[in-house]
C-alpha cells in the first residue's frame, strides 16, 4: 500500500471516530438545550440540504484547488464545529453549526474520493476500498461505544473536547499527505 493511501485511511478513520462519538446522543444534546423533536429533524434537514449543495460546489472547486488542502480544511472545520457545540445554548444556534458541518462534509466528500482514487494501488484496489469502507463501520461502532462511556461518566463538555482533539489530530495526519507530496517535487 502506498504511503499516501495509508495517510488518507488513518486520517479518515480518526475523523470518523471523532465525529461519531456523539452518535445517538445528538438527540439528547438537542433536548438538553431546550430543543424538541422538530428541532432535531430540522437540524438534520438543514445539514442534509446544505451538504448536498456544498458537495457539488466544493467538488467543482476541488478541480481548481489542491484537494489535499481542501481536505485539511474539512477536518479542521469538523474539529471547530465540535467545539461549537460548547457554545450552543438554544436550538436556533444549532442550525448555523449544521451548516459548518455541511461545509466540512463537502470539503471531504468529492476531494477525498478523488484522492483515494489517485492513491489506491490497482493490484489491491478491492482490499483498499474495503479497508476504507469497512474500517469506517468498525470505527463508528467503537466511537458510539466510547461516546456512551464518555457521556455517561463525564458529560457532553468532555465529549466535545475529545471530539475536537481527535479531529485536530486527523487534520494533522492529513497534513502529512500534503507534506509527503511536497517532498516529491
Amino acid at each position: 500500500m502506498r504511503k499516501e493511501y495509508q495517510i488518507l485511511l488513518l486520517a479518515g478513520l480518526l475523523a470518523n471516530f471523532g465525529d461519531n462519538l456523539i452518535g445517538p446522543f445528538y438527540a439528547v444534546f438537542v433536548e438538553n438545550i431546550g430543543g424538541s423533536i422538530l428541532d432535531i429533524g430540522y437540524s438534520v434537514v438543514t445539514y442534509s440540504i446544505a451538504a448536498g449543495v456544498l458537495i457539488i460546489l466544493i467538488g467543482k472547486l476541488s478541480d481548481k484547488i489542491d484537494k489535499r488542502i481542501i481536505t485539511i480544511l474539512g477536518y479542521l472545520l469538523f474539529a471547530f464545529g465540535s467545539l461549537g457545540y460548547l457554545m450552543i445554548s438554544e436550538p436556533i444556534q444549532l442550525f448555523g453549526l449544521q451548516i459548518i458541518f455541511a461545509l466540512a462534509t463537502a470539503c471531504l466528500s468529492a476531494p477525498l474520493s478523488a484522492l483515494y482514487a489517485r492513491y489506491i494501488a490497482e493490484e489491491s484496489a478491492g482490499l483498499q476500498w474495503g479497508l476504507s469502507s469497512g474500517g469506517t463501520y468498525i470505527v463508528v461502532g467503537f466511537a458510539v461505544l466510547a461516546g456512551t462511556f464518555i457521556v455517561s461518566q463525564w458529560g457532553f463538555t468532555y465529549l466535545f473536547l475529545i471530539m475536537f482533539s481527535i479531529q485536530i489530530f486527523a487534520a494533522a495526519v492529513q497534513t502529512q499527505l500534503y507534506l509527503c507530496a511536497e517532498q516529491e517535487i
